[in-house]
């Protein structure tokens, strides 16, 4: 996928070992959090096969999902056929897509794939209201525990992925996740963590909401 002179090189990720089981476990808890905000809209970038935008649409919720692996659409639209997702990512020009303001754009699994990850704060944003949110998710490498363990079993390659075309090629603390949403306009942000499935004093995901205070 081209856009804006960039290509968008992506993936779908290979959900072996436990990926699918920690899958499953992230989404249901990024599922009750954007619940809590109470949202009556969403714009989701990076809506994958579409299994928490029909959630949220089952809620009520007017959804829209962005999403730029064709297969990954298609899936979604054999499981909920009337569910609205586009191919498109965020660096496409918001004004392009026409897709209107939303009170929550969320993003999940998204930030860390990016060359530019600040397109993402500006599309999302581009989306919002002054008083918007956004909810925003990506593993934790801020932690020193998780690190230090990684290091300790050398399991760097391994976890990196160098492999996976399109894979993690940004690593957020919670200090450089903060920074990039609050150069972007956002403040008042809230904060959550998700532990590891072996090592439950290891924070393996971080995801935060922010309000959207000057654009």
């Amino acid at each position: 996928m081209e856009s804006d002179g960039h290509a968008v090189v992506y993936g779908a990720p290979n959900l072996a070992y436990h990926a699918e089981e920690n899958s499953a476990k992230i989404r249901e808890r990024m599922y009750s959090f954007v619940l809590k905000l109470l949202p009556s809209s969403i714009l989701e970038i990076g809506a994958g096969r579409g299994k928490l935008g029909a959630r949220f649409a089952a809620q009520g919720i007017r959804y829209v999902g962005l999403e730029p692996v064709a297969e990954e659409i298609e899936a979604a639209h054999q499981n909920s056929p009337t569910l609205p997702i586009i191919q498109a990512s965020c660096y496409d020009d918001p004004r392009s897509l026409g897709l209107g303001k939303f009170d929550l754009v969320y993003s999940n699994d998204v930030i860390e794939h990016l060359y530019e990850p600040r397109r993402l704060v500006s599309f999302s944003a581009a989306h919002l209201n002054v008083g918007g949110m956004i909810v925003c998710g990506t593993p934790h490498y801020g932690s020193y525990i998780r690190n230090l363990a990684l290091s300790l079993a050398n399991r760097w390659d391994h976890h990196h992925g160098p492999l996976w075309d399109g894979g993690h090629i940004k690593f957020f603390s919670k200090a450089t996740l903060h920074q990039i949403w609050a150069e972007g306009g956002f403040t008042n942000f809230t904060w959550g963590t998700i532990p590891s499935r072996r090592l439950r004093i290891m924070p393996a995901y971080l995801y935060c909401a922010a309000t959207l205070t000057s654009s």
